[in-house]
């Protein structure tokens, strides 16, 4: 005998589809808030009573009937969202959208929250409210009592129940009061359900169609900070404006991508999309790299670290798939990628986004648990791939490529840092490699950025290699002719270094025949100083000054050779010309003759100024001691520094800034022009283009110059500062030790002093001048 039998369900399906689908207070919360979203809400209050120990959530949606309450908030597992098509206030907010839940399990969040619930709802143009009364213990009882015989009571009353803090709903709307809650509500429990829906609604504070507010009763009128009012985040202008961020698109089939670096465009490009799966949906992502200042910012605005905050949260039409995000997940698999290469990889500590997905009702379905993500299939495998490849992974080598060779960029929140050229270059060539894609199409790139240098040097053969795909893809005519000035540049520069080697190579021969005339001079100084009755530290330091000199003879006749051969060179050119052509060879060979003409000029200037100091050698005690002037010293140097050394070719210029000041008293002339000239050249040898002499009042009684230059400055690994000013020493492997010490000497002799100032890597010193009767 065939019988027919229907399944009996236990009173315990309760807690079943409650308490072990909705595991904790927090996503109950969320369940809740996210059906006053569904029910058109645009206001949604949560107030805690911990001394009634009461929880209500108001809201001002679209409110349900008796009959609603009966047929579908009673029908468990019913969803009309999973039946219906979105109503006209979810088609503002997505198009062809889906519902927050589409389970129907949503309303059984009441039960994790409290053990008894009164739910109040009135839709428009009803004079009285509908109320729903359920004691969830009752279920509780015995497991043999079946679902469907625990009664439930419905009534209709007058008004909706007085709320302390939030305004009960005027002409639509639901209440759901929570009474004998099964939690403490503190300020921290509470602290921490604002940061989650911070996550849950919108990380970005993107989103103004519904207002969440939190609202805790404690006998005040004082409003409690983080704990009362509307639950927000303000750092989209942050993660815009300070950090380098992609922006991709995939919808109809094709994917856009825009990346951004610190508030600037860098490039755009599109492609092709291969995800068949995700043909029918529509994916918005925004993905932000956080550098060290980034991330200091951050955790000052928002009062929490980004890596407790969270990392690529996913949301599926408006709504966030948890734990996608959370601090300690990894569903894309980023941190185990991350331990293969720490400066290689982005982890999920790195980076913080959001990726939104819309897509029909049950194209991606949640697991049932609510915390678990999404149910693993083919759709949910290509939207992850498509995260990672065309994201995540993009962004990053972005992020490696440039933002990581930097090591000053992790301070910086502002875009300068990519006007350099080696920054430039790392740029291009990722901008390159995407152009020589023949799938991908470049849109648009930073012209300021993908340039060629001004310097030849930095043009690297890659660069421009890649310069050239890219300008051949977008058929950038201007690019085109930067590279093939750049390659005409190249070719004269290393023309112009064959020139300078052979030059170099005649110089050698000139410094031979300059080293004679030295040798000729060493022997003098060794005859002199066999004398008794001469001082041989000052035939040693005279023979330094003689060296300095003809050092520039020898470079000023090596100029004017130069000049020399050039116009030698353009005379012997060959082959008819026109006029044209005639006058500018006649321009360049009076401009090369008037730079012969200058070089001869300082190396007569310098073959002078060595007569005039080899003059002293027959009495060299008496004349160096006693030629000797009176007057202002400051004066003096001002003229020697604008006069005598601004003639001397390839040395720094010098300037003398005196603040009004006078130094009245004796002094030798030669001497001071020893002393100026030993400074300077050590100037010169490091590379300096200015020197500056800069007095100051030392006392009442004398004169302090402060002597600095933009040179090289001292290598402190390589030279002892402490003995600088001692006799042979050198911090020069060519030097002969007697510069510094020279000046020292001829300061001892005026009561004067010298010493190195700053921290020592600057070749700075501080000259002390006493007047006459200090």
């Amino acid at each position: 005998m065939l019988i027919k039998e229907t399944f009996r369900i236990s009173s315990h399906l309760k807690d079943i589809i409650g308490r072990d689908l909705v595991t904790n207070e927090f996503i109950a919360i969320f369940e809740l808030v996210k059906n006053s979203f569904d029910a058109g809400a645009t206001r949604v209050d949560i107030e805690f009573d911990p001394s009634e120990r009461t929880i209500a959530i108001v809201d001002d949606g679209k409110g349900m009937t008796q009959n609603d309450i009966k047929t579908k908030w009673l029908f468990v597992a019913y969803s009309e969202k999973a039946q219906s098509e979105p109503d006209s206030y979810r088609d503002k907010i997505r198009s062809a959208g889906q519902y927050a839940g589409s389970k129907g399990i949503g309303r059984f969040a009441c039960d994790t929250l409290g053990e008894k619930l009164s739910l109040y709802s009135r839709v428009r143009g009803e004079a009285r409210v509908e109320m729903l009364s359920i004691d969830w213990t009752r279920f509780e009882q015995s497991s043999r009592k079946e679902f469907k015989d625990v009664t439930v009571e419905i009534d209709r009353i007058a008004a909706f129940p007085e709320i302390v803090n939030a305004s009960t709903p005027s002409e639509h709307g639901t209440v759901l009061l929570i009474r004998d809650t099964r939690h403490e509500w503190d300020i921290e429990r509470i602290k921490r359900l604002r940061k989650d829906l911070a996550k849950l609604i919108d990380p970005f504070g993107t989103t103004t169609n519904v207002a969440v507010s939190t609202w805790l009763v404690d006998g005040t009128d004082i409003r409690i900070k983080d704990v009362d009012g509307p639950v927000g985040n303000q750092i989209a202008d942050l993660l815009r404006e300070k950090t380098s961020r992609i922006e991709v698109t995939i919808a109809d089939g094709q994917i856009s991508t825009i990346l951004f670096d610190r508030g600037r465009k860098i490039y755009e490009i599109r492609e092709r999309s291969p995800y068949e799966e995700l043909e029918d949906c529509e994916v918005e992502g925004q993905i932000f790299f956080l550098n060290r200042s980034a991330k200091k910012t951050f955790t000052g605005r928002m009062g929490v670290r980004p890596v407790e905050f969270g990392s690529v949260f996913l949301f599926l039409n408006r709504f966030r798939i948890s734990p996608i995000g959370d601090e300690f997940d990894d569903t894309l698999g980023l941190n185990r990628r991350k331990q293969q290469g720490t400066s290689r990889y982005l982890g999920t500590r790195d980076i913080i986004g959001r990726v939104d997905v819309t897509a029909r009702p049950k194209v991606f379905r949640e697991v049932s648990s609510r915390d678990a993500g999404l149910v693993e299939d083919a759709r949910s495998r290509a939207l992850y791939e498509a995260i990672l490849k065309h994201m995540i992974l993009r962004l990053e080598r972005y992020v490696v490529g440039v933002n990581w060779k930097d090591s000053f960029d992790q301070n910086r929140d502002t875009p300068e840092g990519l006007e350099n050229d080696t920054s430039r270059d790392r740029i291009l060539s990722i901008i390159g490699g995407l152009a020589r894609s023949k799938d991908v199409e470049v849109i648009y790139y930073d012209k300021e950025i993908v340039r060629i240098s001004d310097d030849p040097d930095q043009i690297t053969d890659s660069a421009l290699k890649a310069m050239s795909d890219l300008a051949e893809r977008r058929g950038d005519t201007s690019l085109l002719r930067q590279i093939e000035d750049a390659r005409r540049r190249i070719e004269e520069l290393k023309s112009s270094r064959l020139e300078a080697r052979q030059q170099a190579e005649r110089a050698v021969e000139e410094r031979n025949r300059a080293d004679a005339m030295i040798a000729r001079l060493e022997q003098q100084a060794r005859f002199l100083g066999s004398s008794r009755d001469v001082d041989v530290e000052r035939v040693q330091l005279l023979m330094h000054q003689a060296i300095i000199h003809l050092g520039h003879i020898r470079s000023a006749i090596t100029n004017a050779a130069h000049e020399v051969r050039n116009v030698l060179s353009i005379a012997s050119t060959t082959g008819e010309v026109d006029s044209e052509e005639v006058a500018d060879l006649l321009a360049t060979v009076r401009q090369s003759a008037r730079r012969a003409s200058a070089s001869i000029a300082g190396a007569h200037l310098s073959s002078d100024r060595l007569g005039a100091v080899l003059s002293f050698a027959p009495n060299i005690r008496v004349d160096l001691q006693t030629d000797k002037m009176s007057g202002d010293l400051l004066r003096f140097l001002d003229e020697y520094l604008n006069v005598r050394v601004a003639g001397i070719p390839g040395m720094p210029k010098a300037a003398l800034d005196a603040s009004d000041l006078t130094l009245e008293r004796e002094f030798s002339p030669v001497d001071i022009a020893v002393l100026i000239d030993n400074l300077m050249d050590n100037a010169r040898k490091a590379k300096a283009t200015k020197v500056n002499f800069k007095a100051s009042a030392k006392g009442s009684k004398a004169i302090a110059i402060i002597v600095s230059d933009d040179g090289l400055g001292i290598d402190t690994q390589r030279v002892d500062v402490t003995k600088l000013f001692e006799r042979g020493y050198s911090g020069s492997t060519t030097g002969t030790g007697l510069g510094l010490y020279s000046v020292r000497h001829i300061l001892a002799e005026m009561n004067g002093s010298v010493a190195l100032v700053g921290d020592g890597t600057r070749a700075d010193f501080e000259i002390v001048i006493p007047a006459e009767d200090a």
